[in-house]
């Protein structure tokens, strides 16, 4: 997906659907994530390293399941990082954000295929778990990564 129809897609969930007032409370444990949906012992946030790593992965056993190590260019700081257990899995449009934005109303297949959603790799991106953290719920509206060129990307 172009960066263009990514933008669109963001403006979509920050158009509001329904009030606040009318959305339930939020709860991470409704949308089910890091699932493995192809069944081949990596989940979704093992799939993510392994696409986005721009050498080859090292894996913490033979069975080749759980990534520890590879190199990623973290859009957020800028820096090339290579411990995978640096780095955390961010949804663009965070999950609570679409769920104030009307995922709410979506059933738990739709939550759960959101929250893991391998089919555009500007959905799910490898980031440095402090500014993931730093992030939290915010939407891109509300916080911009220190990396002054993927803010103008």
């Amino acid at each position: 997906m172009k960066l263009k129809n990514l933008w669109l897609l963001v403006l979509l969930f920050l158009t509001p659907v329904y009030s606040l007032a009318d959305c339930p409370a939020y709860d991470r444990k409704a949308w089910k994530h890091w699932i493995d949906e192809d069944k081949d012992c990596q989940n979704a946030r093992h799939e993510v390293l392994i696409a986005e790593s721009i050498s080859t992965v090292a894996f913490k056993t033979e069975k080749g399941c759980r990534v520890v190590s590879g190199s990623w260019d973290d859009p957020y700081s800028g820096r090339t990082i290579t411990d995978a257990s640096k780095l955390d899995i961010d949804h663009m449009v965070p999950l609570k954000e679409a769920h104030e934005s009307g995922g709410h109303a979506w059933n738990t297949d739709k939550r759960r295929n959101y929250a893991n959603d391998l089919s555009d790799p500007n959905t799910l991106i490898s980031v440095v778990r402090s500014l993931n953290r730093q992030k939290s719920t915010g939407d891109p509206a509300e916080w911009l990564p220190l990396n002054k060129a993927y803010q103008a990307e």
